[in-house]
């Protein structure tokens, strides 16, 4: 009889693990893979008093300070059943967002890096998160990304923020954010310079909301490439259309490269007006809270921008 070997792939040892009142048993060889923090702890010597630890229920590794519903929320993550993946002919493992914050949390805490940026992939793309949500869950769990994001659209005209909400932020942040939206909505405080993006720019004889300038355009005066999202200086007066936007002069407009005009030879249709722009016309533009903000916050985005995992 040909001797019977163990599979490499689908032969486990179990773990028996207790969080608060409740015991867990779980293969181990996935706490090994995906925590640094589980694996060099598995890898330290164990004493006569730690040998049987995990082995059984009665010997089980105790986690302290840690929620139990929080841990199953994790779990339900690294061991998917196929009943919790299988949504009829599609694969999705479907968790609320209170569930993906519990996951992101413990995650971040034990150094799973891969359930880590997955738990901030579901967060940004499958769940709405309010702009509250974003800088608080930023700050909690280092995500620079809906720190910048959360920020910038409470600093807007869309986003009106409670006074619960700026008690939430901290009224240090609250004060920021109140003078950020004050200096980009109030016509008595509009900068003589302002930073703005090409795809920013639009048509100033109507109000469509379209980018006006949509095809490959270099700068008249250096002959480089002006592109979508190059950023551009505005000096100049510059006169209020609404709470948030500002008609400016084309021949304003500075080039990022060179400093000059780019916009010498502009001669633009409009698609939804049917006018044409050239260098002595006005554009509309709405000013960036972007530039303000990473001014005011880039230290502490840049701090919390290892969301993007290469693992």
């Amino acid at each position: 009889m040909a001797e019977v070997t163990l599979n490499s792939q689908f032969y486990w040892d179990n773990m028996v693990i207790q969080v608060e009142d409740e015991l867990f048993c779980v293969p181990r060889c996935e706490f090994v893979r995906s925590s640094e923090v589980f694996a060099d702890m598995f890898l330290l010597p164990s004493g006569p008093a730690t040998c049987n630890e995990g082995q059984d229920r009665k010997h089980p590794i105790v986690l302290e300070g840690y929620k139990k519903h929080e841990f199953a929320c994790l779990l339900k993550v690294m061991y998917p059943t196929a009943g919790s993946l299988i949504s009829g002919t599609k694969l999705d493992l479907d968790l609320e967002k209170e569930e993906w914050v519990s996951v992101l949390k413990l995650s971040a805490i034990w150094d799973m890096k891969k359930i880590r940026a997955y738990a901030i992939h579901r967060l940004s793309t499958d769940i709405l998160l309010s702009p509250i949500e974003k800088v608080v869950l930023a700050r909690t769990h280092k995500v620079g990304a809906w720190l910048e994001e959360g920020l910038c659209s409470l600093a807007s005209s869309d986003h009106r923020p409670t006074l619960a909400d700026l008690a939430t932020l901290g009224w240090e942040t609250a004060a920021q954010i109140l003078w950020i939206r004050d200096i980009s909505h109030s016509p008595l405080n509009v900068p003589n310079t302002l930073r703005i993006r090409r795809d920013a720019i639009q048509c100033g004889f109507c109000t469509s909301p379209s980018s006006l300038i949509n095809s490959a355009y270099n700068c008249y005066d250096c002959g480089q490439p002006v592109p979508a999202e190059a950023k551009l200086t505005y000096s100049g007066p510059s006169s209020a259309t609404t709470t948030a936007e500002r008609l400016i002069a084309v021949k304003g407009i500075q080039c990022d490269k060179c400093g000059k005009g780019p916009f010498k030879s502009l001669n633009v249709h409009c698609n939804f007006c049917s006018r044409t722009s050239t260098h002595g016309s006005n554009v509309r533009i709405t000013p960036n809270n972007k530039d303000t903000i990473e001014e005011i916050f880039g230290a502490e985005i840049k701090d919390y921008k290892y969301d993007i995992i290469d693992a």
